[in-house]
């Protein structure tokens, strides 16, 4: 019998800063804020609704979480689960799908064995307190392999893996590796199919991977890059709805692990990974594997990044242990148990069940300082920061920042020096930044945030109406109090040290603003401006489009000043009502007095806030009758704008019908039925 299994591996590294608990914007990611957000809407949700076309009408929409095997790492699935929690609730759905990996995907061949094992104990509570189930398989980073960490694997209840094929010897591809702890099994995936879907064209020729794999006997396992659906390969999705569609007998992991009995035994080869021909050296020399930078490049300062990020997890850790070895009954456990505090879990509940006596406050932050600068410490090994071409690249550049997150929290300047020292050792390819400690100095400080600023970044916003008086934000609870000078409350959620300040916001320079903060205070006065520019310029608008209107087919020197200050008008009073999530029929009146005037509204700009928009509004739960204005609408514009890249896409739409396709009322089953076969209606 022919089975198919595929793999999806989703991972994005942490993307916050670590003083604020906020992701900065990164601009490259435009015109979305981060590159989280990009992705998240080009593959994950795509990937909820994937259209399954044929003939070019869509047959249905699949949920492909639902028939293929998936893992998310912890660094993506936080974000996901403070930014789109609605999102996780459906992915839950699919759980019984799912594998657990490493916490932050570091390389655990390369971590010290008990790093290691927190990593590997993390992901494995972290998995369980979002899925509700011990995970049976588990997904190594970059699937980074050696004896050692399968060992710790087993120890921790962990019954499978997956590997490439040049990573094991033996015959088959479902082979049990023996350890003299017990045995783990691993699933062998497909190199050819997998890198011929992953960096060649096979995603475009999907039944020809269906025969394929009907012409063998037993499992074929796809395991690629979960972005390469609708991310690395635009689309994409809908090449897996096929595939998951069509093929005759698709299964999941955890399907088969049930089902099946391994083929034999094999023998992993160590040190080995599916991402560097060398083994594991793309993330501790200079091996030749990278991505991005130049063709003379070389990767000489990743030995010595890893060398004095080692330097320091070493002395971090040595202050940790002493502090749990004297508070606590279990040191080790302690410290496993610390991912519930980390996601958000009760800390009473945890000091209660791990420490031997009450502890003070300033116990309490003392201890809470030692743990989570070894938290920030973590994920200043995630596997990204060498992955790619230079020292001074945005992931190297955060892991370090983590660092120097963790140095700060405990405060010792001195181990920052001996850090730095060894950073000069790290040559970059740009001679802007010379090594690793200009990159320190150039890239890294710049983005370390004082208290003081985050105080008056709180002050400012709070003036401008950004955020409420009292709240949270990133991972701070705030309150503001007063007025010139505004007082200011601040408390860090995780080590829950506190400040107060009186802020008179005189002497504030702007540029001190750190991002994301800086784009909503810079987005409310910019929204501030336009309402009051387009409550002021509406008394004299009609004037203008009037003498517009009188003009036509004539030409007068001031005409086009004229036409640009009435479409820019247009322009603003569209974007507010697209951003005040306002009723379709006021947007659609917008265009229609553009297009009596013959004045151009329809770009590539326009298309994205109508596209945000329509998910924003979807997102309200609205009425049958709003969806329906919404359709129209699009229906609409789509028909007059003349290009198909500037035509809104009705997707979410789409997905919204397909959702409530049992209980939508005939009429708007039959305006739907454009979109949708009426057999599935």
């Amino acid at each position: 019998m022919s089975i198919l299994c595929v793999h999806c591996h989703f991972h994005q590294p942490p993307r916050e800063n670590p003083y604020l608990g906020l992701v900065p914007i990164e601009p490259s990611a435009h015109p979305y804020e981060n590159w989280n957000e990009r992705i998240f809407r080009e593959s994950y949700l795509p990937n909820l609704y994937a259209h399954y076309r044929k003939d070019g009408r869509i047959l249905k929409v699949v949920n492909n979480y639902q028939k293929v095997s998936f893992n998310f790492t912890h660094s993506l699935l936080s974000w996901l689960i403070k930014q789109k929690r609605w999102f996780v609730e459906r992915i839950k759905e699919a759980g019984g799908n799912a594998l657990a990996s490493g916490f932050n995907h570091t390389i655990l061949p390369l971590d010290p064995l008990e790093d290691r094992e927190v990593q590997i104990v993390w992901g494995i509570r972290a998995f369980q307190k979002v899925f509700g189930r011990k995970p049976a398989g588990f997904w190594l980073p970059e699937l980074a392999v050696d004896k050692k960490t399968l060992s710790l694997l087993v120890k921790h209840g962990i019954k499978y893996v997956i590997l490439a094929p040049h990573q094991v010897k033996g015959q088959g591809t479902f082979l049990r590796q023996r350890l003299p702890e017990g045995w783990i099994d691993v699933f062998v995936y497909d190199g050819e199919l997998s890198h011929g879907i992953a960096f060649g064209e096979l995603i475009k020729d999907m039944e020809g991977v269906i025969k394929r794999t009907l012409s063998r006997k037993g499992i074929t396992l796809i395991a690629v890059d979960g972005e390469t659906f609708g991310h690395h390969k635009k689309f994409g999705e809908l090449g897996l709805a096929y595939l998951v569609e069509n093929h005759p007998n698709i299964k999941t992991l955890e399907e088969l692990y049930q089902t099946m009995k391994p083929e034999g035994d094999g023998e992993i080869v160590e040190f080995t990974s599916w991402s560097c021909a060398h083994g594991v050296e793309r993330w501790r020399s200079n091996c030749g594997c990278s991505t991005g930078g130049m063709p003379e490049w070389h990767q000489n300062w990743r030995a010595p990044l890893r060398e004095a990020l080692e330097m320091l997890r070493s002395r971090l850790k040595e202050r940790l242990f002493r502090v749990l070895e004297s508070r606590t009954h279990d040191p080790q456990e302690t410290l496993f148990d610390f991912v519930h505090v980390i996601m958000e879990g009760s800390k009473e509940e945890y000091f209660e069940k791990h420490f031997r006596e009450k502890l003070t406050q300033e116990d309490r932050k003392f201890v809470l300082k030692h743990l989570y600068a070894y938290k920030y410490m973590n994920y200043a090994f995630s596997s990204d920061g060498w992955f790619f071409a230079d020292i001074s690249g945005i992931e190297a550049v955060k892991n370090l920042l983590f660092a120097k997150k963790a140095m700060d929290i405990l405060g010792d300047t001195s181990l920052e020096k001996a850090f730095i020292k060894k950073l000069e050792e790290a040559p970059s390819n740009l001679i802007t930044y010379g090594n690793g400690a200009g990159v320190w100095r150039e890239l890294v400080l710049p983005n370390s945030v004082p208290v003081d600023r985050i105080i008056t970044s709180i002050a400012l916003l709070e003036l401008s109406d950004v955020i409420p008086q009292e709240g949270t934000l990133g991972k701070y609870h705030y309150r503001v109090e007063g007025f010139e000078p505004w007082k200011v409350y601040l408390i860090d959620t995780e080590t829950e040290e506190i400040w107060e300040k009186a802020e008179s916001l005189r002497d504030t320079q702007i540029d001190t603003i750190p991002q994301p903060m800086l784009s909503w205070l810079l987005n409310q006065w910019a929204l501030d401006y336009l309402e009051k520019e387009v409550a002021f310029t509406e008394s004299y608008q009609l004037s203008l489009e009037n003498l517009l209107m009188q003009s036509k087919g004539s030409f007068f020197e001031a005409g086009e000043l004229i036409k640009s200050k009435v479409q820019a008008y247009l322009r603003a009073k569209l974007y507010l009502l697209l951003k005040s999530l306002s009723p379709v029929e006021d947007i659609r009146k917008i265009f229609e007095q553009a297009d009596s005037l013959n004045i151009h509204l329809r770009d590539h700009t326009v298309k994205f806030w109508l596209e945000r928009y329509i998910g924003e509004f979807l997102r309200k739960e609205p009425m049958e009758e709003e969806v329906k204005a919404i359709l129209l609408f699009v229906r609409d514009y789509n028909k007059t704008v003349g290009r198909i890249e500037l035509m809104v896409d009705s997707w979410e739409l789409q997905n919204w019908a397909w959702e409530r396709r049992d209980s939508l009322s005939p009429e708007i089953k039959k305006l739907f039925a454009v979109d949708f076969t009426p057999d599935h209606f």
